[in-house]
């Protein structure tokens, strides 16, 4: 086993900005500041390798992993012989082997096939196989797919019998999700979905209930989402409808679609300002957010005279939001508090 000493960084009490002098803060491996949002500097950590055939517990500071394996990926020892399906092989320079150093490695490359390097670990080799096609068809990064192989190497370690794998390592990748701030938040239905298009029996109940079963085998520290997190996302979905701009035309806007945009943003995030967290209530923020957009537009259009942009409709197929959900937010808590006053 390989013992790997991380040594976490830790940032000083009195750093500045160098641009407006506020406060800096660590964000994704990034030190940000908390004002301006200028990336200061990258953050790594170093790490030490130790053989060591003791596997200690207890000290949170050290992580054990198995020689020649990846957190996402099955293999074995050593390195693989030229590429799977490659005929003749080559040495470092690019000359073709000799005849009998040729059917030497071949001989060798078909003992140490694929069966062999995943032998025991074929189920794992399969998930793995499923995340990483996963995280491509959401534009995970690769922070998001290790932490979701990690996970769920965990709790297959701890678990001596796991319902179903796949709705497992789906748990995972939204678990993963929510502990990353790096790209925008990913839904559990987005999740189920992209699972389903490969094939997969996955629902968001099935997630849910994974979750609650394993959860407590995780250090589950992770930040709820606000509406605030999706805001930039629906928005641009919304801008990308394809009826749009034939809507501003017809509703003979006096803004371009930049900016109408613009203000569009602008107003939402006003919204959000004056609408605490005591009156959302719980609700869902993906579907608040679509609701906000709704509302910002009606505001828009009321201040500038002017007739609104936007319908139910059109919000509920950029970004796949439930028309009789956006009604509902609108009606029973935006609309009152902001346009019956």
């Amino acid at each position: 086993m390989i013992e790997i000493n991380q040594e976490v960084y830790k940032s000083e009490v009195n750093e500045k900005c160098p641009e407006c002098k506020g406060s800096v803060i660590i964000n994704s491996f990034e030190k940000v500041c908390k004002n301006c949002g200028l990336v200061i500097n990258e953050l790594f950590k170093a790490s030490s390798f130790i053989f060591s055939k003791e596997n200690k517990t207890g000290n949170l500071s050290k992580q054990y992993v198995a020689l020649g394996e990846r957190t996402d990926f099955i293999g074995g020892l050593g390195s693989f012989i030229d590429y799977e399906n490659s005929k003749y092989l080559k040495d470092k320079k690019g000359r073709l082997l000799p005849p009998n150093e040729q059917k030497l490695f071949r001989r060798l490359k078909k003992n140490y096939a694929q069966f062999l390097r995943i032998k025991n670990h074929e189920t794992e080799y399969r998930v793995f196989n499923i995340l990483n096609k996963i995280s491509l068809y959401l534009n995970l990064n690769k922070n998001i797919r290790n932490n979701a192989a990690y996970y769920y190497k965990k709790i297959h370690k701890i678990e001596e019998k796991v319902i179903n794998n796949i709705s497992l390592i789906a748990f995972c990748v939204f678990l993963a999700v929510r502990k990353e701030y790096h790209n925008a938040p990913i839904t559990i239905n987005e999740i189920a979905k992209a699972f389903q298009n490969f094939g997969h029996r996955v629902n968001p109940r099935l997630i849910l209930r994974d979750g609650i079963r394993y959860k407590h085998h995780l250090n589950n520290e992770s930040i709820p989402h606000k509406s605030e997190d999706y805001l930039i996302r629906l928005t641009n979905q919304v801008m990308n409808h394809k009826d749009l701009l034939e809507r501003l035309k017809r509703k003979k806007s006096s803004w371009t679609k930049e900016e109408y945009q613009n203000l569009l943003l602008k107003k939402c995030r006003e919204i959000l300002i004056e609408l605490p967290l005591c009156h959302r209530g719980g609700r869902n923020p993906f579907i608040l957010t679509g609701a906000i957009i709704y509302l910002a537009d009606k505001l828009l259009a009321k201040e500038n005279i002017q007739k609104s942009v936007l319908t139910q409709k059109v919000i509920s197929e950029a970004t796949k939001i439930a028309e009789y959900s956006i009604r509902d937010h609108y009606v029973n808590l935006l609309k009152p508090l902001f346009l019956n006053n």
